[in-house]
Formats: structure tokens, sequence, C-alpha cells
């Protein structure tokens, strides 16, 4: 009778059975390890093309920002040449104004103080004017403390053209043939000295008044304010 031992086939089988196990896990670690070595080389390559294309769209952000900066730079250094050319221009343009305005000052002035001086018959003469800045100084002499007077209230109401007038008046005895002389003098004619008759009789004297106007000068307005600054006229004193 032919005996089979079932124990040592089960066993072969057994073996077997776990040899393709193992071989199965071996396989599918393998496979994950593959899969996982793919999709890392996948993910890697994605990353590398995604980070590629940010830096080249980068790269030509910052070259179109720097052609901006330069044009930006271009223009802010053209606009600083243009504002500095205008600065020039109208620094010239004030110093014409001001050559100008001194050219024409001490005419007008001149002017405004004829304007105002007592006319007809009147003894009165102006010695200096001095002009200090915008201060000026007027000195004269008349015989007639009024008509002084009268050049000064001229002077006071000129609408703001002389401003801050004070008058200051001195008297003084003179020899009536120097007044005379004055007076005279005024009408370009040469007066005829006559010879004194006696030494001892006593000489004639009048009295003149030595004036001083200290006022402020300002320039001359519009020509339609011209006519404001005149005061109304006064009446001569008898």
């Amino acid at each position: 009778m032919i005996r089979v031992n079932l124990l040592e086939g089960t066993a072969e089988h057994r073996v077997s059975v776990q040899k393709t196990k193992v071989a199965a896990r071996r396989g599918q670690q393998l496979f994950m390890v593959a899969a996982a070595l793919g999709l890392f080389v996948i993910a890697t390559g994605v990353d590398h093309l995604w980070t590629h294309s940010a830096l080249a769209k980068v790269q030509g952000d910052l070259i179109k920002e720097e052609d901006e900066a330069k044009k930006l730079e271009s223009d802010i250094k053209r606009k600083d040449e243009l504002e500095a050319e205008l600065k020039q221009v109208e620094e010239r343009i004030k110093i014409i104004k001001q050559l100008r305005a001194e050219q024409k000052g001490p005419v007008a002035m001149m002017s405004a103080i004829n304007e105002r001086m007592p006319g007809g018959q009147a003894d009165f003469r102006l010695e200096t004017i001095a002009q200090k800045g915008a201060h000026l100084q007027i000195v004269g002499s008349s015989v007639s403390q009024q008509v002084i007077a009268d050049f000064s209230r001229q002077l006071e109401f000129s609408n703001g053209l002389f401003t801050n007038v004070m008058l200051s008046v001195e008297g003084k005895e003179v020899k009536l043939d120097e007044v005379l002389e004055r007076k005279e003098s005024d009408k370009s004619e040469k007066p005829e000295k006559k010879p004194a008759e006696k030494k001892d009789v006593e000489e004639v004297t009048a009295r003149v008044f030595q004036f001083t106007i200290d006022c402020d000068y300002n320039k001359p307005r519009a020509e339609g304010d011209k006519d404001k600054d005149k005061p109304a006229p006064v009446a001569p004193v008898k």
C-alpha cells in the first residue's frame, strides 16, 4: 500500500504561497515607490515650469518698471529743467521791471512834487530833495508860512503817494535886499544893486521861513488815480 506524506506537501504549498505573498508585497512596495518617484518627478517638473514661467513674468514686469522709471526720471529731469528756465525768465523779468522802476521812479517823483508846488507869484523855492529808500526829505524856503503849509498839505493829501508827512519851519531875519534878489531871480532878471545912502542908517530886514518836509514816497499809482490825489484848492490868505 502506497502512503502519501500530506504534511510535507502542505508545508511546500505553504512556503510557495508565502513566497508569492512576499513577492506581491515587494511588487506593491516597488510600485508604490515608483509611483511616488513618478509623482515627485512630475511635481518637480511642474513646479520648475511654473517657477520658470513666474520668473520670466517677473523679469518682464521688472524690465517694464525699469523702462517706466527711466522714462519718469527723464520726465522729472525735463520738468526740473523747465522749472529752472522759467525761474530764470521770471528773475530776468523781475530785474527788468526793477530797473525800469528805478529809472522812472525819480522822474515820477519830481513830476509829482512839481505838480504840487505853489504857482502864480508865490515866493517859494526848493533847495534840496534827498531820497533814501522810501524816505524823502524836501528842504526849501519861502517868505510866507501859508504857502509852505499849502505845499505840505498838497503832499499830505496825495492819495497815498506821499505819506507820513512831517513839516518843520524855522524863521530867520534876512536883509530886505536879499528878499528882493530872491524875487528878481525867480523872474530870471538880474537885480540892480542900489548903493547905500548912509552907512549909519539902520538896515531894513524881512523874515524868511526855512522849511523841511520829511515823508515817505510811494510808487505812482494807476493813471486813473492821478486826478483823485489832488485836494480841493485852498483859498489864499490875505
